[in-house]
């Protein structure tokens, strides 16, 4: 018997299924409510007035340019950066292998504004290798401003382009560049033609992923940019002074060019073809590597960038644990029990509770969104899918800002809550685990489903008995990423905190800001230690469902 379709079939299944009605319902009213609507608002507080202030404002517009000409300049190093470094671990013979996917990770653990501080502790007015080049040499280091920022920008995003292009490196199969090898392609040309060329999509979602996270960086640009402003110090700046209208304008064209990266990233990736996967045997084929000049080029530079993030983390260890670091080097624990373990400081644990609560929350809801998005059908599935993917490609600083302008009056009042700061997190991670989901289902075959519910199963039951047991790696692989973004995230939440709820980056910005340096550096290492703990802890309770330390 053939299946009837159409909305009207679509709403009348909807109603037989009372838990499916109400997953859809309250899955609509959550992403209306904290994405359409306070897009919406940003839109209408933006006004028109406001519009002309900033295009008449020579200050903006240096702002507008400075944020495009750093970010892409820090994107573009970033994803160079992260391409040879992956491709030394995946396509060379040097040693060391391990090592170096350690040195990768161990950054994820750290806020972005951290790199701001450990810059500030070794290249600052103060800091430990200006003060030698100085005495030794009388040479006065300044690296403030686009030098400094676009340093620091390409150390802190450098990992999130390693782990994107890793993957892809990983997966390109060894028999297409075999066969281009027995064509007559050799060395740099066998890289151009074929690697390179299937390594594509990698390497453009790298340079995504970092251009967006650099448009929205915050912490960085306003420890290390001085004079240099960018638009997302100058909306930081806009809130301070309660000019939502005018903050509200650089918010909307800071989306801009986030926009314009995702609509070139499908274009370019729309005009060929790169699978890998031929369904051809390729077991028994070793990768062809690389010669053993390029071997040495490429363990030099794999051992600078991890001797660079050594020293950035070693600093701030150093700093946290003495009681001033270069002028009184006695150790002492007074700055982690002070920032860390007092209840006066409560940053890194708000930290800890807020990204546990945000975290489940978002893979929950993201569970929820999947599973209705794939196997219900109901009308108006597109709008639901647009909205729950749409805060990915927003940069995080124009989240906050648009929540903080939503909310902050009218008939729904939420500024200063800490249910705020939780919802910002989870709108900037739920669309990653939704993505990732959304995929899982459709490999899962639905005849599975169909027999439980079949058997009298409602779809809560279903969900939570039949589906979470199946998928339940890639939830908790979701839960580990929603929660370490989370512990240090900053310019999505740097409008919402208030004194009660400080979170643990907002603590090391704040510290670094007004010259503390060695209680924003026991807060740096108090957060990473929380994060490695908990991470721990999620390893032991899943065991192998789960992969966080293995290199």
């Amino acid at each position: 018997m053939k299946e009837k379709k159409g909305i009207g079939e679509s709403i009348k299944r909807l109603f037989k299924d009372p838990s499916s009605l109400v997953l859809v319902l309250t899955s609509f009213a959550f992403l209306i409510l904290f994405v359409i609507y306070p897009l919406i608002v940003v839109v209408f507080t933006s006004g028109f007035d406001n519009w002309a202030t900033f295009f008449s404002k020579p200050r903006y517009a240096r702002a507008l340019l400075n944020t495009i000409v750093s970010s892409s300049l820090s994107a573009l190093t970033a994803t160079v950066f992260g391409f040879i470094y992956a491709y030394a671990i995946h396509y060379s013979n040097i040693r060391g292998k391990k090592f170096f996917r350690f040195i990768a990770f161990i950054p994820l653990l750290a806020p972005s504004v951290m790199s701001g501080l450990a810059f500030l502790l070794l290249f600052g007015r103060g800091g430990m290798i200006s003060q030698w080049l100085n005495t030794n040499f009388n040479f006065e280091l300044d690296l403030y401003g686009l030098p400094g920022l676009w340093i620091v920008q390409t150390i802190s995003y450098f990992p999130l382009a390693y782990m994107t292009i890793t993957g892809v490196l990983r997966a390109i199969s060894p028999n297409l560049e075999i066969a281009a090898q027995n064509l007559g392609a050799r060395g740099f040309k066998l890289f151009r033609t074929i690697t390179l060329k299937l390594a594509l999509p990698g390497v453009i979602n790298a340079f995504l992923l970092v251009a967006i996270n650099c448009f929205a960086d915050f912490g960085n640009p306003k420890l290390i940019g001085g004079n240099y402003s960018l638009l997302a110090v100058e909306i930081y700046g806009e809130i301070i002074n309660n000019e939502a209208g005018l903050a509200s304008v650089m918010g909307i064209i800071l989306v801009i060019p986030a926009l314009i990266v995702f609509w070139v990233q499908n274009k370019v990736l729309s005009k060929g073809s790169y699978s890998t996967i031929t369904g051809k045997p390729v077991s028994g084929l070793k990768r062809i590597t690389t010669s053993k000049k390029t071997d040495a080029l490429l363990f030099t530079f794999n051992s600078l960038i991890s001797l660079f993030i050594i020293s950035m983390f070693a600093i701030t260890i150093l700093f946290a644990f003495t009681k001033n670091f270069g002028r009184d080097n006695t150790f002492t624990l007074d700055h982690i029990m002070k920032v860390v373990f007092s209840s006066s400081s409560p940053a890194v644990l708000n930290s800890l509770v807020l990204s546990l609560i945000s975290a489940v929350l978002a893979v929950a809801f993201a569970l929820v969104l999947a599973y209705i998005v794939v196997r219900k059908p109901f009308p108006g599935k597109r709008i639901l899918d647009f909205s729950a993917v749409l805060p990915i490609a927003l940069p995080g600083t124009f989240v906050g800002l648009a929540l903080i302008v939503a909310f902050s009056n009218g008939p729904i009042v939420l500024q200063g809550s800490a249910a705020l700061i939780v919802i910002a997190m989870l709108l900037k991670q739920m669309p990653v685990g939704y993505r990732g989901l959304t995929a899982s289902f459709k490999q899962v075959d639905k005849s599975i489903e169909e027999a439980a519910n079949n058997l009298g199963a409602n779809s809560r039951k279903t969900l939570t008995t039949i589906v979470f047991p199946m998928l339940q790696k890639t939830v908790v692989a979701n839960f580990v990423y929603a929660f370490m973004k989370n512990m240090n995230t900053l310019s999505t939440i740097i409008f919402l905190i208030t004194p009660k709820w400080v979170v643990a980056a907002v603590a090391i910005f704040n510290y670094a800001e007004t010259g503390t340096y060695y209680w924003a550096a026991a807060v740096a290492v108090g957060l990473m230690g929380t994060t490695l703990a908990t991470l721990g802890v999620i390893k032991l309770i899943f065991r192998s469902k789960v992969k966080i330390f293995d290199f």
